[in-house]
């Protein structure tokens, strides 16, 4: 599991985490290794190891001893390990959203210091740099993708590269809250979202799974940001044109009437795993016909959700059998 070099200063925990295999719940790896595993700075190891991406910046310099210690070794995992290793502690209960907005805190904070290095800056934009933690707290009025594409950046902060050059901005340093994301570009009309420093991220040949607990009751607000976190970088189903997993929870919905979760999925973009594109929330004929068999007559909330939200993915034929099922509804109530 990322394992590099025999270092004889390695951490002791490092060099233990470092044999676990791959598809062990790390927590419950042995009895002897479960406390010294269960810490959450072995969690923030793991995470580090699993989750940093893999942008070219990130090559020199940046996975330091003291924050990915040896014998961990990011580049020493295949991506198909890495793939491996995110689906497996995306799974573990321990892995939470709140650990992972911590991972984040941190990593921004690294990829401020160890990038930005030569850089200068305004008195002012660096006392903003210097203490984030503000913006961590209030990531509300933060960029979310909802439509599955990031902006700019939420906190965009000129810089130059000598004290000389005060009167022209050389680098911009970018930062998005809620993706746990750096970049350092060159001043340019056009944005391009290259060599982006973020966690977490998963390689796009292969992206980990999107673990079930975030897709199951309670349905809870903290459930949804952590799916919002991951639904553009890890995968839904395996397969776009067969969907193995979603279908099921769509329909578990409709049954138990579930409306609220129901209508926050539908207007989510999700990828497969065998395709990079975002599309929304994969739907089926037979979750037409599951609709109109639980549904609740005139004013049915999931018929109004397909209609008046996903009009366009609707196949013909299914639009005008819901449309028959609402309007019918209508006239029977008004007799």
């Amino acid at each position: 599991m990322g394992l590099g070099p025999s270092d004889p200063l390695a951490d002791p925990r490092a060099r233990a985490l470092s044999h676990c295999p791959l598809e062990v719940n790390l927590p419950r790896a042995s009895p002897r290794l479960s406390q010294s595993l269960s810490t959450p700075l072995l969690y923030t190891w793991l995470i580090r190891l699993a989750f940093s991406s893999p942008n070219p910046g990130s090559r020199e310099g940046f996975f330091t001893p003291d924050f990915l210690p040896p014998p961990l070794d990011f580049w020493a995992l295949s991506w198909k390990d890495r793939q491996q290793l995110q689906t497996t502690l995306l799974a573990c209960r321990w892995c939470t959203f709140p650990l992972l907005r911590r991972c984040q805190r941190e990593y921004v904070a690294h990829a401020i210091r160890r990038k930005c290095v030569g850089l200068v800056f305004h008195p002012d934009d660096q006392a903003v740099l210097s203490n984030l933690d503000p913006r961590f707290e209030n990531l509300e009025a933060c960029d979310w993708a909802v439509l599955g594409r990031r902006g700019k950046g939420d906190l965009i902060i000129p810089a130059q590269l000598e004290e000389a050059s005060r009167h022209t901005v050389d680098r911009k340093v970018a930062i998005w809250f809620h993706f746990g994301a750096v970049q350092i570009r060159k001043p340019n009309e056009i944005y391009h979202e290259n060599d982006l420093f973020r966690l977490p991220c998963s390689v796009a040949i292969g992206p980990g799974r999107i673990p079930d607990k975030v897709l199951r009751p309670p349905w809870s607000d903290a459930q949804f940001e952590f799916l919002q976190l991951l639904s553009s970088d890890f995968y839904l189903d395996e397969d776009e044109a067969r969907p193995d997993r979603s279908p099921e929870i769509t329909c578990r919905l409709i049954r138990t009437r579930k409306i609220e979760p129901f209508r926050r999925l539908l207007n989510m973009p999700f990828r497969a795993e065998n395709c990079r594109v975002l599309a929304r929330w994969p739907l089926q004929h037979s979750h037409y016909s599951l609709v109109r068999r639980y549904g609740s007559g005139p004013g049915d909330p999931f018929a109004n959700v397909i209609l008046n939200e996903r009009w366009d993915d609707i196949p013909t034929d299914a639009k005008q059998d819901l449309l028959r099922y609402v309007e019918s509804s209508s006239l029977k109530d008004e007799r």
